[in-house]
């Protein structure tokens, strides 16, 4: 029979002992433990919980409906965050000495009454899998496992306070989970995004053709800032928004390092007042100015080593935002395409980015190039 799990009770002070008492002597009921045998029991069953919260900080005791030998049998888990049982309380089989202090003492008594003990210890906390074996004989299991549901809900009628604070443990246990899964999940994205920049530059130094130079820094410049992004997620406070001057300074700083080698002199300067807005706002502006700055290295200073490219933002989200990113460069050609409708991937990205947000785009062509983003009003 694979063991169904029953409930869970969570152990963290001296009240949650007494809850555990009373779960397992309605579970040993309904197993149909004996007098003798549900007294031993339930006895060893405080004990793993009194020594989870006094020698392991915190924990929680799980329960679950399996049988052994044809018999009815209590399965009961218990893991605490302590600092593990000390090795001189162990033997070298992994089981509880003899010691006659410490938690090994309690654990020692629990070892002898229970049909199954194994323990699993380390700096990490300890673990404990335990089976208690009924006497009587193993009804159909699915009728075993809705009369033990039954009974805990029962359980629960009387003392609705307990139940409600139990589940909303729980629930509190569920999110912390979750938020240790998502501070890892982003940890890894992290490492793979600054993995990925530095094989982008590695594979960059290593090309020959200027071609190839050329896509890797799009590449490069894309990745950074979506890398920089990223990062600030991770360091911001709010409710997921990310400082917009910061963002932009790093894109700067990751196109000067893309076109290093490419022979030619281009200062960014970048003009942002401290604000911070709505992450994927921030995001988008970052990706804009990022294929913006990499036009102007790739067409505004042709035939010249030196230029200079301006990023400025003017505005406030409630009054309506304004990006302009210039330089003095050539300009446009006479006659030549206006690049607002370029099908370059780069033009449709900034194209696609300004449409989401309700943006107009403006390019003016004297002096150089300046392109105008103006965001709508969100006040």
């Amino acid at each position: 029979m694979k063991p169904a799990k029953l409930t869970t009770v969570n152990l963290e002070k001296s009240a949650d002992v007494a809850r555990l008492r009373d779960v397992a002597m309605t579970l040993t009921n309904v197993l149909g433990f004996g007098a003798f045998e549900r007294t031993r029991t339930v006895t060893a069953i405080v004990e793993l919980g009194r020594n989870a919260i006094e020698h392991g900080q915190k924990g929680r005791a799980t329960f679950a409906l399996t049988e052994v030998r044809g018999k009815p049998a209590l399965d009961l888990t218990v893991i605490d965050q302590g600092r593990g049982i000390p090795q001189e309380h162990l033997d070298p089989n992994g089981a509880v000495g003899s010691s006659s202090s410490g938690m090994g003492l309690g654990l020692r008594g629990v070892q002898r009454i229970a049909e199954r003990f194994e323990v699993e210890t380390g700096h990490e906390g300890t673990r404990i899998n335990t089976s208690f074996l009924s006497s009587a004989a193993v009804p159909d299991s699915g009728l075993l496992a809705a009369r033990a549901a039954e009974a805990l809900s029962a359980l629960s009628a009387k003392d609705p306070t307990a139940a409600l604070t139990e589940q909303n443990r729980a629930l509190t246990e569920g999110i912390a989970d979750r938020d240790l899964l998502m501070q890892e999940l982003h940890h890894r994205t992290g490492n793979n995004l600054a993995l990925i920049v530095a094989l982008i530059r590695m594979s960059k130094s290593q090309a020959e053709a200027e071609e190839t130079h050329q896509v890797l820094r799009e590449l490069e410049i894309r990745v950074g800032a979506l890398a920089k992004a990223h990062e600030l997620m991770q360091r911001t406070t709010g409710a997921g928004d990310l400082e917009l001057g910061e963002m932009l300074q790093e894109v700067a700083s990751n196109a000067e390092r893309a076109f290093s080698g490419s022979g030619r002199e281009v200062a960014i300067g970048v003009v942002c007042p401290q604000m911070e807005l709505e992450g994927k706002l921030v995001i988008d502006i970052g990706l804009i100015v990022g294929e913006l700055i990499t036009n102007a290295y790739k067409y505004a200073f042709a035939g010249r080593d030196r230029g200079t490219i301006s990023v400025r933002v003017e505005g406030s989200l409630q009054a309506g935002l304004v990006l302009n990113v210039a330089d003095d460069g050539v300009g446009l050609p006479e006659g030549a395409e206006r690049p607002e409708r370029s099908q370059s991937l780069g033009w449709r990205m900034i194209r696609t980015l300004t449409f989401q947000h309700g943006a107009t785009l403006n390019v003016e062509s004297a002096g150089g190039l300046s392109v105008h983003v103006k965001f709508p009003a969100q006040g």
